[in-house]
């Protein structure tokens, strides 16, 4: 009996330390921390973006207070302020009022992730949630819930918030546009190579997208609102097109990509052409141009006039009451301009003589 004993202790014994030595050669290859990390994407899909990529991880500091950064903190409105690397430079105001409707309806689900930076004391900056922040603003909303991330470099708050809307498809080639050119400006990375090494994309591409910046912020505007039908191989192409023979001929043909009708190929063959005319479309310079804007800056419109005698107004993005008010001012201004014109102010439309007898 002393002998099966004595075996069954020696069984166990050699069971135990081959364990032993199992975990300690899974430790040192990392195998553990790679299972939870992947167990963390389960439990936490915000952090995929940091566990993913080695460039994400690379730029995030260790966390001073794991505990601190896994519970929910309520925030209130006035005291978060914007990702000043965020790379969203667009917001659709139909698509904010249809997110405020359904935080209306269905309260916030996901937390925003917020940070601090010591040159905003006392502020908590957005991450990555700008906008259920603006949502919730429409509604009049005092608080919003977050995460706190600590320790994030410029490279971080930028990468995090990227990968996100990656993720959910909100980023567009038209806010790389503007969000990269910042970071470049701002030496957040030293050149275009290590900027395309950081977002996964080519040189070539990361090239294409800045060159955008250079198109008329009314054109640009026009491809952002219709991100679903312009792509990158469209919008490069129509500032070549744009560069070439100017504002009037692009937006004609950034109408016929968005009407369906002008294929990547036929853009190319316009932009290289040496006889680079609008099919049906006269290239008519505008004598003067009045810009509008917000009080915030971000462009409304334009209004245009031209020498035969045209006036061309083009404002977007006011909704709601604020239209209704615009409407009805226009149409005060232009019948009270128009009671006082004379016959020699305007060209009168020929009319045409009935000879029958």
């Amino acid at each position: 009996m002393s002998k099966k004993l004595d075996l069954k202790s020696k069984v166990r014994t050699g069971m135990a330390a081959e364990r032993s030595d199992v975990d300690a050669r899974l430790n040192t290859s990392g195998v553990v921390r790679a299972a939870q990390a992947e167990a963390a994407h389960i439990l936490d899909p915000d952090s995929r973006a940091v566990l993913d990529e080695n460039a994400v991880q690379d730029a995030i500091a260790p966390s001073e207070s794991l505990e601190d950064e896994e519970r929910f903190h309520i925030l209130r409105l006035d005291d978060c302020i914007s990702n000043p690397y965020n790379p969203r430079a667009f917001y659709s105001p139909q698509s904010i009022d249809g997110l405020a409707a359904t935080l209306d309806r269905e309260g916030q689900l996901q937390p925003i992730l917020f940070t601090h930076l010591p040159e905003y004391p006392g502020k908590n900056i957005i991450v990555d949630g700008e906008r259920r922040l603006r949502a919730l603003k429409t509604l009049g909303r005092l608080t919003i819930k977050g995460m706190y991330r600590p320790n994030l470099s410029s490279q971080a708050l930028f990468l995090l918030a990227y990968r996100a809307n990656k993720e959910r498809d909100d980023q567009t080639v038209f806010d790389d546009a503007v969000a990269w050119k910042r970071l470049l400006s701002e030496n957040v990375y030293r050149d275009q190579i290590e900027l395309a090494a950081a977002v996964g994309e080519d040189k070539g591409v990361v090239n294409k997208v800045l060159l955008l910046n250079t198109l008329p912020m009314t054109l640009l505007q026009r491809m952002v609102d219709n991100a679903d039908k312009v792509k990158l191989s469209h919008a490069y192409n129509i500032k070549l097109i744009c560069d070439k023979v100017g504002d009037a001929v692009a937006e004609h043909w950034l109408d016929q990509v968005i009407a369906g009708q002008a294929s990547v190929r036929k853009l190319e063959q316009i932009a290289t052409s040496d006889k680079t005319t609008a099919r049906g479309a006269k290239r008519t310079h505008y004598e003067s141009r009045v810009k509008f804007a917000s009080p915030r800056g971000f462009e409304l419109g334009e209004l245009k006039a031209f020498a035969d005698g045209r006036a061309e107004l083009n404002l977007k993005g006011v909704k709601g009451v604020a239209q209704e008010r615009l409407i009805d001012k226009l149409t005060e201004v232009v019948q009270s301009w128009a009671r006082d014109l004379s016959e020699d102010d305007v060209d009168a439309p020929t009319q045409t003589v009935n000879t029958e007898a």
